[in-house]
């Protein structure tokens, strides 16, 4: 008889090597191991992960920081119990032969973003640190076709791109790309992606808890360690995506992956701060009841 408890983790985007660790750690049955079985859920709409968490429709997600945040100050009981992208990627990018050479060069152009509300106040915070503002450019919702749009020329630039995927896309289409990170603009370096759980979750089931997060961070021990096995296992588990495209990916992506589940509190309070000071959030909440160090493994000796 399986006593192992079946929990649930939903994406925030479509399957790509964001998510390796955690499909290695599936596919190579450190979840099982370790005492859970997990199934994961696909979007139907970028971010939806968190709010299937906070009605109890999913036991984990995967979501940005600053998404969380913003989820918390409307009353969702999210909490961070890891980072999965331990630094900022997403980026504004532009054609290295194209009219933009630095961000000042922005001025009456189009630039191309996804749509997401949360991008707004990280592309307006860039261009006030360049001395434009959100009236001195054109922004044009390009969905999440961003490569598309550029290359296509419906935009001169775009923001909401990831350096390890869309710059990756690009070049592999033959573009020549330059990209410029928020943290160059007056923007806090986030936690890009971060794994979470519900409140209710950690006070009704910690020991679940405690077993999802050894199966994570052994995944992402794997891909750290065995980043060929690892490339290997992801793309059997994904064997509808772009083989090239995701080792490619991948490789841009694994620095981005933390070495340590274990979360600063300086960078919380950092990009809480910040989107206090910009209006996204209504207070500034307990920087205790955003993240938890609470169930991170101890380092073997």
């Amino acid at each position: 008889m399986n006593r192992r408890p079946m929990v649930t983790l939903a994406l925030e985007w479509f399957l790509n090597p964001d998510h390796l660790p955690l499909v290695v750690a599936k596919d190579r049955g450190f979840f099982r191991e370790e005492g859970v079985d997990l199934s994961i859920l696909l979007p139907t709409v970028p971010e939806e992960s968190l709010e299937l968490v906070a009605r109890g429709k999913a036991d984990f997600a995967v979501g940005e920081q600053t998404n969380l945040i913003k989820a918390r100050d409307q009353g969702l009981s999210l909490i961070s119990i890891g980072p999965l992208l331990a630094h900022t990627v997403v980026c504004l990018m532009y054609l290295k032969e194209g009219p933009i050479t630095r961000l000042e060069d922005l001025r009456h152009r189009r630039v191309g973003w996804p749509g997401l509300e949360i991008d707004l106040p990280i592309l307006e915070t860039m261009l006030e640190a360049a001395g434009l503002s959100h009236d001195d450019i054109e922004l044009v919702d390009v969905g999440f076709a961003l490569t598309d749009a550029l290359l296509s020329g419906k935009a001169d630039a775009v923001f909401g791109a990831f350096v390890n995927y869309e710059q990756v896309e690009a070049e592999q289409r033959g573009a020549r790309v330059e990209f410029v990170s928020p943290t160059q603009y007056d923007v806090p370096d986030f936690y890009q992606l971060v794994v979470m759980t519900s409140d209710r979750m950690i006070r009704r089931h910690p020991e679940v808890v405690r077993r999802f997060v050894r199966a994570f961070a052994r995944g992402l021990a794997l891909a750290h360690d065995r980043p060929e096995e690892s490339l290997s296992l992801y793309l059997r588990a994904n064997a509808i995506g772009d083989p090239t495209l995701s080792s490619k990916t991948f490789n841009a992506t694994r620095p981005y992956y933390p070495r340590t589940l274990r979360q600063e509190a300086s960078r919380w309070k950092a990009v809480r701060d910040w989107l206090y000071a910009r209006k996204v959030i209504k207070r500034r909440m307990p920087i205790g009841s955003l993240y938890t160090n609470t169930f991170v493994p101890l380092p073997k000796r």
